[in-house]
Formats: structure tokens, sequence, C-alpha cells
């Protein structure tokens, strides 16, 4: 093997951050193998996503730009990301390292019939030598890859459709919850489980390698496994916070159970793979980083899923265990943004920190050195956009909704700027929850126009024209600094 760690990235999907270890905001839950990697790491307790979305959030992981650098329309997840720019993958590869992808991608958008398997070529240009694509469970109703044809062979496949559509209100079903039909095995988490941990005991060749391990739970449908929905009761769930009529802290209990019980199972998979790292002797020279693309609301302030700039939508977990190296048990409280993720990997593999070089014109900056404790700091604050549709299942304000807002959060204060003009401001030591908007207030006009600043800093300094095909210019920003300006007017 080479000097070069190897690295396993093991990902989930809409896991939010106070569902990860000892935070008391997820009641009964039990994960024993994250809370084994949390005590023999360092955990990162102020990490956001850039873009709270599922398609946009894994382009800012694999390429280092905010969506809105390379196309407006990126923000959401009806349109596949480009195939021009430059990887983290592929500087992986060229740094003499073996790569891999196991799970979930979520690269193509839109409703296209397509099977994966007959694009695997997209996924080595991106930098892949190995690839096992899944596709996510709702876009299996109409998208092959190899979880629907696993499916398929055991005579599930049209089963497990129907019973997305009867669950699922995209589809013309309602949002129902329920536990799955399938057996762990046969569920998308349980396939990528299995197929990551047979790639990790059969890995011979003298390169290291990078195994991207990535789940599609606990992102919605809500459809555990029976097993795991019996080790707890809805009874024992936290009310979400801004939630009071008893129906509905019932209702949303009951949800949570069933966000908690797919988390376990998850967990279930990642003591496998570290169980196949211990039984190889590969733990000591493997560094292992467990983060998620966004959160989930289940019920915060009368909210599901995503797309918000709220903590429970925004804010991520991250913890990376490196074994004599990355100190043992630490939490780490600066600010980090999901682009700052590739090129921590980047600088990890080559020995240097070159994201700037190998992803141009990424906004994002390598925590290593922060984790290590050879800096003090890593940021002032962290960036968020969005600009996408979500229908009334997710939101109170009736269909065809627009969230289209942009955040800056620091580690005391969080603003958010809105298309419309609306502006949030919030206290976040007094009021961890976000349900006090004190924009308005006099008395806070210094920590809101200091934010509104820093938003604007971010906004500007983070287009990347020469990242565009020819003949497409990027957008400036879709809210001009001018119009941020005119606000504190």
């Amino acid at each position: 093997m080479s000097d070069q760690p190897n690295i396993l990235l093991i990902t989930d999907d809409q896991h939010r951050w106070d569902f990860f270890g000892d935070t008391g905001a997820a009641g009964p839950l039990r994960t024993p193998a994250l809370d084994q990697l949390r005590r023999q790491g360092s955990t990162l307790t102020q990490a956001f996503s850039n873009c709270p979305i599922c398609m946009p959030a894994r382009f800012i992981w694999y390429h280092g730009l905010y969506p809105s650098q390379a196309a407006q329309r990126l923000m959401a997840n009806g349109h596949d990301w480009p195939s021009h720019l430059s990887t983290m993958p592929s500087a992986l590869r060229n740094a003499g390292y073996h790569t891999a992808v196991i799970g979930k991608i979520h690269s193509h958008g839109g409703l296209a019939h397509i099977n994966l398997l007959d694009r695997q070529d997209e996924q080595h240009r991106r930098g892949f030598d190995h690839v096992f694509e899944v596709s996510g469970k709702s876009l299996a109703t109409w998208r092959d890859c190899q979880w629907t044809e696993h499916l398929r062979r055991r005579g599930l496949l049209d089963d497990y459709r129907r019973d997305l559509v009867w669950r699922n209100p995209q589809l013309n079903g309602e949002e129902r919850f329920a536990p799955s039909f399938l057996q762990p095995a046969d569920h998308a988490d349980g396939l990528i489980g299995d197929t990551a941990a047979r790639w990790l005991q059969d890995y011979d060749q003298t390169k290291p390698f990078f195994l991207h391990a990535s789940f599609c739970g606990p992102h919605f449908p809500l459809d555990p496994p029976e097993q795991y929905v019996q080790r707890h009761r809805w009874q024992d769930m936290p009310a979400p916070h801004g939630v009071t009529d008893p129906a509905q802290v019932r209702y949303w209990q009951r949800l949570r159970l069933l966000y908690v019980a797919m988390i376990e199972m998850i967990d279930d998979q990642v003591a496998h793979l570290l169980d196949v790292l211990d039984r190889r002797g590969l733990t000591r020279n493997t560094v292992v980083l467990f983060a998620s693309d966004h959160g989930d609301m289940i019920g915060d302030l009368r909210h599901n899923h995503k797309c918000l700039p709220y903590d429970g939508s925004c804010r991520t977990p991250i913890t990376v265990r490196y074994p004599g190296v990355v100190p043992a048990g630490a939490r780490l409280d600066q600010m980090v943004e999901s682009a700052d993720l590739p090129c921590t990997l980047i600088e990890l593999a080559t020995g240097g920190d070159r994201a700037a070089e190998l992803l141009p014109q990424t906004p994002g900056r390598s925590f290593w050195s922060y984790l290590l404790g050879r800096t003090p700091a890593h940021r002032d604050w962290a960036y968020a956009e969005c600009d996408t549709w979500a229908d009334k299942s997710a939101y109170p304000q009736g269909p065809r909704h627009r969230q289209s807002w942009r955040m800056c959060c620091e580690r005391d204060w969080k603003f958010v700027f809105h298309h419309d003009g609306r502006q949030e401001l919030y206290d976040r030591q007094h009021d961890p929850h976000e349900q006090h908007n004190v924009a308005a207030d006099p008395q806070h006009a210094a920590q809101r126009d200091r934010l509104r600043d820093r938003l604007i800093q971010s906004m500007l300094h983070c287009v990347a024209p020469n990242t565009m095909p020819p003949r497409r210019p990027a957008p400036r920003v879709t809210l001009p600094a001018d119009r941020l300006r005119a606000a504190s007017v």
C-alpha cells in the first residue's frame, strides 16, 4: 500500500445535525457505529449545506462549487449536472487513488426514464474507476439502476414500485409513513452497505483507495424495515419545535419514529464497513469521513423535508476519524460549509492544499489543518443558497411555493434574505430553534447589517464565469448586491 491514507467517505441523505450524537434532540436514537466514529475522531458541530437539496448538495461535493456558480437552474433537482467541470474524484484519481462510488450519486434530474447502468461512462469521466450506482428510492419508480435490477431478480420490483406510489405524494399518492415490506438485505441501504463491504473486503490493489459509500436514507419515503421500527415507541419521540397542537405533535412523533429507524439501519451498515476495515487491518491507514448532504425539518416550525434556511434543513453532521492523527473525541465549533469537504479530501490525497488549483474557482477551504489543531480558526461564516419550487406536502404555504433565498450564518447569528425582499435574523445563542425573527428590531441592526455585508461578500466573490461552456456566461447572482444593499435603507 502507498503512504497515502485510504479514504472512506460515508454519506447519507437528509440526516439533520441533531439526530447525530448526544445532542438529546433525537430521543431514543441508538447509533453505536456512528458514536464510535465520534469517540475515535473529531466532529465539526457547525457544518452547513450550501444548498439543502439532494442534487445541488451532491454537485457541491464532487465539483467544489456553489450551484449558482455553474448555472442558476442547478439550485434544484430538475437538471442534469454539467459535464465539463473539474471534479474531486478526478483529482484523487490523478493523485494515485483507485476511486469508487457505491450508492446514490443523483446527477440526473427530471422525470427521464433512463437506466443508470447505461450511463456509467459519465461517472467514469467524473473520475470514478468503479461505479455501482443506485438511483434513490423515489426515483426507482421510473429509473433503473443496480438496485432495481436486484429487486427484479428477486421478483420484488413491481411490488416495490406500487408501494412507492402509495406512499409518495409526488407520484399522485399520499405521504404515508409505514414500514417497508422489504427485508434489510433488499432495501436500498442494505444493498449499498453489503456491496460496499464486499468491495472493501475484496480490494487488493497496491494503490490507496477512495470509496464513496452513499446511502439513500433517511430521505423520504420513510420506509424502514419492520425490525427497526419495532425498536422504539412513537410516544418516546421528541416533539418538534414550534408545534403545540396535540394532534400535530403525535403526527410528527410517528414520523420521527420512522426517521430514527432509518438512521439506525444506516448505522448497522456503517458498523459493517468499520468491521471490514478492522478485520483487514486497514483501520489505522484509512481516513473515515461521515457526512450528510442536508437535513430535514421533520416538523420543526411546522415544516417537513428540506429547502429551507433553518438549522433543521441546512445544518449537517460531519465527523472524521484517522487514528493517531485526528484527535479523538474533539468537538470543533468553527463554521464549515459542504464546499469545504472536497477541498479537504484533495489535501488528504495530495499532501497539500491544492483545491484552488484542482477545483478552479472553488469557494471551499480545506478544514484539515483546523481538524489537526494546526490553525485555530476556519470560517467566520457559512453561506447557503436555494431557488426551487416546493409542493404543499412539504410546506404549509400551499402548492408550488417558491423557496428562493440566500443565507449567511455565524456561530451566534443567522441572516436570511428572500427573493421577495423579506429578511430574517435569528440570535442562535438565545433562540437556537429560530422561532423569533428579530430582523426588524433596531436593537439588532448592527448584527443584521454585518451579516448582510458578509452575505454580499459571499455572493460577489463566489461567482465563477470561466467554469461555464463557451457562449453560456454564468449569471452574476440571482439576487443582485445592490438590491441587498437597498434593503438596508
